[in-house]
């Protein structure tokens, strides 16, 4: 391995190093019935947590610390905003470029708007 690949591999993908102590490396694989499914996938829709999240927390119990949940309303301003910067980004990437002078009238202000809407 690459000193750029095992670099890589330390980082989660949402770009926190991850201690080696933490890092899962380890699989465990488990064959389900139709129904035995369908209930698994019940109680992940009606924990919010994605299946291996829920493995982990009804295996550890309290060792495990749940990631925090985001609301439903936030999620959606999130989604909105997260769609917003990635155009601002491609504005400003023009203007440095000197194919555009500035952002569309009001894109600044709704960022903003979106970021208080977060905070609240």
């Amino acid at each position: 391995m690459s000193k750029k690949e095992s670099s890589l591999n330390s980082i989660s993908f949402r770009g926190k190093k991850i201690e080696p102590s933490q890092k899962r490396t380890k699989s465990i694989s488990s064959r389900l019935s139709d129904e035995e499914f369908e209930i698994f996938n019940q109680l992940c829709k009606e924990t919010g947590l994605e299946g291996g999240v829920y493995i982990r927390y009804v295996v550890l119990g309290n060792e495990y610390k749940l990631p925090a949940r985001v609301p439903e309303i936030n999620r959606e301003v999130w989604l909105e905003l997260s769609k917003l910067c990635a155009n601002l980004n491609q504005y400003q990437k023009a203007i440095n470029r000197g194919v555009a002078t500035s952002y569309p009238p009001g894109m600044l202000e709704t960022v903003k708007e979106l970021v208080e809407q977060l905070r609240a």
